[in-house]
């Protein structure tokens, strides 16, 4: 039996289209260059259709980060959800990002022409993944593993080497993946960098 959407479903369903559009043309063009007549051309509607779902321009860029957020924290939370060593968590943090690092590199190249809420949005996304590391390395910790660092050094420091590398991917990987080519060595660094 066919099952026929309701008009809500549909409203929804553009409304996702549109979403993903966007996540995948900011990527490929970033969130300054791209227009959203080119986001409703991308999934076939009118260009009006994008204001009826969101009247401005930030709302959709919102919207798009709300829902990048969303499937990063959940793809986050399942690959670290049986590493409790710090590595363990790292090495799901640099999985999650590669599945995403597109979009990812984007938001860190552009992050500080966004507006304000946008980069608070941004900063938000880090907050999961910093209470993980922070968790994976007091266990560490406690088995004295690793020196004792100021939380938010620790988050930093790992963030700060991530998006160096995925911020010059042209330097270190200009072929694919920065992560995949270059993850091991920025895992190896921090953890020779906090090992005791």
């Amino acid at each position: 039996m066919l099952k026929v959407q309701t008009r809500k479903e549909k409203k929804e369903q553009t409304r996702l289209k549109l979403v993903d559009s966007g996540m995948s043309m900011f990527a490929e063009r970033g969130f300054l260059s791209t227009t959203m007549t080119e986001i409703a051309s991308n999934v076939s509607v009118a260009h009006g259709t994008v204001f009826l779902h969101f009247p401005k321009r930030e709302d959709l860029i919102v919207a798009v980060l709300d829902e990048f957020g969303t499937r990063l924290a959940d793809a986050f939370e399942e690959a670290s959800r049986k590493k409790e060593s710090l590595r363990g968590v790292l090495e799901a943090h640099l999985s999650v990002l590669k599945t995403y690092e597109a979009f990812y590199a984007r938001i860190v190249r552009e992050e500080a022409h966004l507006p304000s809420k946008l980069q608070s949005l941004f900063l938000m996304l880090h907050a999961g993944v910093s209470q993980k590391i922070y968790l994976a390395s007091e266990k560490e910790l406690e088995k004295g593993n690793i020196r004792k660092f100021p939380r938010h050094l620790l988050f930093n420091t790992w963030i700060s080497l991530v998006h160096y590398y995925i911020s010059h991917k042209e330097l270190f990987s200009p072929q694919g993946s920065v992560i995949e080519e270059k993850g091991s060595e920025i895992l190896n660094h921090f953890m020779n960098l906090v090992r005791k």
